[in-house]
């Protein structure tokens, strides 16, 4: 397997098919489709007798008119019936549930998109015209709720996994002094590539999901080096340019940190404003360059999918030639 070849031929095929960078971007939702909602509850006693009241000298470094905003407001909280939050907390639960499975909807979308353009394009000729998203939507549309369930099954299981080996794994870890962790992440990197090409082979293979996973063990039991490899370069690869493109984030606090500096954390409203800015103006930017990068990464993993089954169903024709010439 020529590992140059991969590299540079998904490079050229996000460049050339730029929709690819959309479902990249959209990918990126699935890592966010196992949020939950944290709900906070400010609880309170009965009928009033423990109000919550904030300290005027807590707030020296605001304004004293924020102070007084912010002094109402908790005054306010603390004033809500518990019932209220009870009811609160349980709508935040079912929103952050719905918008769960919503993201990891359009997820599925991005992940299989990215495939399925990155195996089009392969394919293609040189020559062919720049892939659009309407072609690559109807091309994955067979596929695509084999791999929503796949991801939604994969998260269940996780989060099942995680209930049931949540308190043996605190005890390997404390027993053994935290070196246990490092028994976790040849599993961990395991399941992640058994996800990935199990997704990869429904897609690619138009296999159902348990075939696909069947396939997916084949395929990487049977070239487990060269998986190996290629994790190494696109894992170390991916973190260095994933930690160049988040740098930027490390600006966002500097105009808040510098206000505070400046008034002696008298003010903060200036620096704040400035910080939400920045946020504003670069958050959407690193989402879209890290949707670029999920694309590449995700565009090389089917291309070397592709070629280790390729080499596999060349193996018997390349015997069946030697038998022959003997």
């Amino acid at each position: 397997m020529n590992y140059g070849e991969i590299l540079s031929k998904a490079w050229k095929i996000i460049w050339k098919h730029k929709i690819l960078w959309l479902f990249g971007v959209l990918a990126g939702c699935a890592a966010s489709g196992s949020g939950g909602s944290g709900g906070g509850g400010a609880g309170t006693g009965s009928g009033g007798s423990s109000s919550f009241t904030m300290q005027p000298e807590s707030l020296d470094f605001i304004a004293p008119s924020t102070q007084q905003a912010v002094s109402n407001f908790f005054q306010f909280l603390s004033s809500v019936p518990v019932w209220i939050w009870v009811v609160l907390f349980i709508g935040l639960f079912v929103v952050g549930f719905i918008l769960s499975i919503l993201f990891l909807m359009v997820g599925s979308l991005g992940q299989a998109g990215v495939i399925k353009g990155t195996g089009m394009a392969d394919s293609a000729e040189l020559d062919a015209p720049p892939l659009s998203f309407g072609t690559i939507f109807n091309a994955l549309k067979p596929h695509y709720w084999k791999v929503f369930l796949l991801q939604l099954g994969y998260r269940v299981a996780g989060f099942i996994l995680t209930l049931v080996l949540i308190f043996p794994i605190i005890l390997l870890v404390t027993c053994t002094c935290c070196f246990g962790l490092f028994l976790l992440i040849p599993i961990g990197w395991l399941i992640n590539m058994l996800l990935d090409f199990t997704t990869i082979a429904i897609v690619e293979e138009e296999l159902g999901i348990f075939t696909a996973i069947g396939r997916a063990w084949q395929v990487i039991t049977r070239n487990l080096g060269k998986v190996l490899l290629m994790f190494l370069i696109l894992g170390i690869g991916g973190l260095i340019v994933a930690m160049l493109i988040s740098f930027p984030l490390l600006i966002i606090p500097v105009p808040l940190l510098a206000n505070l500096a400046l008034t002696g954390a008298r003010s903060v409203t200036m620096g704040l404003v400035m910080s939400v800015l920045l946020s504003l103006v670069l958050v959407p930017v690193l989402i879209f360059l890290g949707g670029v990068l999920r694309a590449y990464i995700l565009a090389a993993w089917t291309l070397t999918f592709r070629r280790l089954t390729l080499d596999q169903a060349l193996e018997p024709t390349v015997l069946n030639e030697q038998i022959d010439e003997a």
